[in-house]
């Protein structure tokens, strides 16, 4: 499996969806990886924030896109 493989669709386009995914795990490892290793206590909080921003900008996009599809099918 390539790298572009995990941030692109089907037709090999760009995936927003899956990029922010992945970037998202990426950070979070990279934050427990980061705050392991300089022994802090507010790992949890750190982590609350960054996946509630991943997820949200997941989720938002989602509503959106669900949003646009029932306008066009109204048409």
């Amino acid at each position: 499996m390539a790298l572009k493989e995990l941030v692109t669709n089907a037709d090999g386009r760009l995936s927003t969806t899956t990029t922010v995914q992945f970037l998202t795990f990426l950070t979070l490892a990279g934050t427990l990886i980061y705050s392991v290793y300089l022994d802090r206590v507010y790992v949890p909080d750190l982590f609350l924030y960054l996946a509630g921003f991943g997820g949200g900008l997941v989720a938002t996009k989602g509503a959106v896109s669900a949003y646009k599809a029932a306008k066009e099918s109204e048409k």
